[in-house]
């Protein structure tokens, strides 16, 4: 099979999971409006059948959102994949796929039509972790949203586009001493790098005001990038680091 013919298998895979993880975020705002009716119907009741209902709706709402996220690594991993042997990612190919709902079937769709499945609007695709944050208080631009994810500390994390003082306008921002295209990671692929190094890099210790700093194999060579955080998971900016200069990179967080 051909590089070609690989991409097209790729590009019809990551469409499926597009429309995978638009069900599930349609299943658990279903969830989440049955759960209501149903809680003021039976406001006040003490019947057993009360309390199950409730636990099978706050179960079945974890499990729908645990799909969705899985479903946008396994997004991540084929984009990743396609990058690898290819040099583009899946919605760079061409008109995007879109998946025929009365049969196992893909078509090309006019160049016109719905934007390609890596491009699917924050609001579907991180659905999932947009609610969680806002539970939790925190303000979200998401429609300045570029990529979201869960840290390995169980926090959710995200790119936004930014402007000069933050975000990827911040990273990518013209003339910036020692930026990542200089080692490498031409600008559209910086987003890229940074999330390969959050989910699967080597956390290798810190720098400067608590930056991580991450190890990872992206685009056939080993990278080495810091990263710092706001205390909401909000990713502020990002810088590329020499290999060969260890004595930056702390192995333990400063104390407050």
């Amino acid at each position: 099979m051909s590089v070609t013919d690989v991409v097209e298998q790729l590009r019809q895979a990551h469409a499926l999971l597009t429309e995978a993880r638009r069900a599930t975020a349609e299943a658990d705002a279903a969830i989440t409006d049955g759960a209501t009716v149903f809680a003021t119907a039976t406001l006040g009741s003490a019947q057993p059948e009360v309390e199950q209902v409730n636990h099978l709706a706050r179960a079945s709402g974890e499990e729908v959102r645990a799909a969705h996220a899985l479903f946008g690594q396994a997004q991540d991993l084929i984009d990743g994949y396609c990058h690898e042997i290819a040099g583009h990612g899946v919605g760079d190919a061409g008109p995007p796929v879109v998946v025929s709902p009365s049969a196992d079937e893909t078509v090309r769709s006019p160049s016109t039509s719905s934007p390609p499945p890596d491009r699917v609007a924050p609001e579907v695709r991180y659905a999932e972790q947009i609610a969680e944050l806002r539970r939790n208080g925190v303000k979200i631009s998401v429609e300045r949203i570029v990529r979201m994810t869960r840290h390995r500390d169980g926090r959710i994390v995200w790119l936004e586009l930014g402007d000069e003082g933050s975000g990827l306008g911040h990273i990518n921002r013209p003339f910036r001493k020692g930026n990542f295209e200089d080692l490498g990671t031409p600008p559209h692929r910086v987003p890229d790098l940074i999330f390969a190094g959050i989910e699967r890099g080597d956390l290798i210790g810190y720098t400067g005001r608590d930056r991580e700093v991450y190890d990872v194999e992206f685009d056939g060579s080993m990278r080495r990038f810091s990263v710092l955080f706001g205390s909401n998971g909000y990713i502020v900016t990002s810088h590329p680091m020499n290999r060969d200069e260890p004595g930056r990179v702390r192995p333990h967080l400063r104390r407050k």
